[in-house]
């Protein structure tokens, strides 16, 4: 594993309360009220709204709502949302211990790239981060994880292949997603999945701290 691809919500970073709070503010300013408990809202972590949204509330992709839902999340998450977040514990000496060993390590997520750099850089992670990779900003594009990662091997500069990269993830959306690009995954269980959820999506290995993704890393 000379490569790996991370997700940053719920792999690197702990981003519920912006999240939540941007999904609250979306339902009060379209529906006038919120029609999910708060278990089902946190099941929108991970995935992408518009596939959340009709998941569970039962919209069509070409629904207005959608696009309607996602400027109302924007406009709580571009101001409040997106700084709303701790870093797991492990992750900082994890990429310390990744990056010393001469891994490449990148950022591959369905959050919008234009914030995803934003907390990269906030968190003066760019010296151990090589590339963000991240969704369009209006999810018409680019917006699940098998395309964010089809793009950011297409886009980075460094040689990639099946071989010597792994994504590493939280969701079965990540799984799935490395899956349809060929590349074999890293579930995390610290995160907003859970391992029934990463076990059913087949991911090769599961691990329950930041400290075992290192442990892999060296092995393979």
């Amino acid at each position: 594993m000379n490569n790996l691809f991370f997700d940053l919500d719920g792999t690197i970073i702990n981003s519920e309360t912006g999240i939540m709070k941007s999904l609250r503010y979306m339902y009060q300013h379209t529906l006038g009220y919120i029609p999910h408990d708060d278990a089902t809202l946190h099941t929108f972590i991970g995935p992408t709204i518009g596939a959340s949204l009709q998941k569970y509330d039962h919209l069509a992709p070409n629904d207005p709502l959608i696009n309607q839902s996602i400027n109302a999340f924007r406009e709580y998450y571009q101001d409040e949302g997106w700084m709303e977040y701790t870093v797991y514990d492990g992750v900082l000496e994890m990429f310390q211990e990744l990056k010393e060993a001469d891994k490449q390590l990148f950022i591959a997520t369905s959050k919008p790239e234009i914030f995803a750099k934003r907390i990269i850089d906030q968190l003066n992670m760019k010296e151990y981060v090589r590339h963000v990779f991240g969704a369009a900003e209006d999810e018409s594009v680019r917006s699940l994880k098998e395309d964010v990662i089809s793009y950011g091997i297409d886009k980075t500069s460094v040689e990639l292949d099946t071989k010597n990269l792994v994504m590493v993830g939280d969701r079965s959306s990540d799984i799935v997603g490395a899956h349809k690009n060929n590349l074999k995954a890293i579930g995390v269980t610290y995160g907003f999945g859970d391992y029934k959820e990463l076990k059913a999506a087949n991911s090769e290995w599961i691990v329950n701290r930041p400290q075992e993704i290192v442990n892999l890393a060296m092995e393979k």
